[in-house]
């Protein structure tokens, strides 16, 4: 399936860039902040928590027409979240609850396909991207009730961006961009020996390409 996939991201690149009578590219920074909801989880939890997350990084877009484009680059995303769940005392069969708390910390590489409008007024366009964030993490914490445990997290994951934005351009050739960004990690974030456990974050992002 992911093959297939691959296969036709590169087919529209290759067809749209057949067409393409103007090549231009934009190296930038970005960086924004945001929250964490769970969005699926296998343990018998009583309530969420939403979380703090935070993403910067660098920003890469090669046009291969006027409209449409491919974005990549370097980010760093951190996550903050937890959830209170029920358990089972074993000798006593006492039902209680208890409070998990998680931090993460990944270096995301997003695969994007970007579509932008024709300029109207000032130079402004809105834009949208879509596309594959490939996460590799870099650092994890895990607490129960506050004490520390083994992370269990995974070394990768997968997840779904969206971009919804709009562009300023500045200084002739820059641009300032301001957008809502969609991150949808779709694979489990946990090791096999653990519950499975995904989250979504929102963010609100500010960049600058030169």
């Amino acid at each position: 399936m992911m093959k297939k996939f691959y296969l036709l991201v590169v087919a529209v690149v290759l067809c749209l860039g057949a067409n393409a009578q103007r090549f231009e590219y934009q190296l930038g920074l970005k960086g924004g902040v945001g929250f964490d909801w769970i969005r699926s989880i296998k343990e018998d939890y009583t309530g969420k928590d939403n979380g703090f997350c935070y993403k910067f990084g660098l920003t890469a877009n090669y046009y291969f027409g006027e409209n449409y484009g491919v974005n990549s680059g370097f980010n760093v995303l951190g996550s903050k979240f937890g959830y209170t769940a029920k358990v089972m005392d074993d000798e006593t069969f006492i039902e209680s609850t208890e409070k998990k708390e998680y931090r993460a910390t990944y270096c995301q590489i997003p695969i994007l396909l970007k579509m932008r409008t024709d300029s109207f007024g000032s130079g402004l366009r809105f834009f949208g991207e879509i596309g594959y964030g490939f996460n590799v993490l870099v650092e994890g914490q895990y607490s129960v009730e506050g004490e520390k445990k083994a992370s269990p997290f995974r070394d990768v994951c997968s997840s779904l961006i969206v971009h919804l934005g709009l562009e300023m351009e500045v200084l002739n050739r820059s641009a300032l961009q301001f957008m809502l960004g969609y991150d949808n990690f779709f694979s489990s974030m946990m090791t096999m020996s653990q519950d499975k456990l995904s989250i979504s974050n929102l963010c609100l992002e500010v960049g600058f390409l030169f």
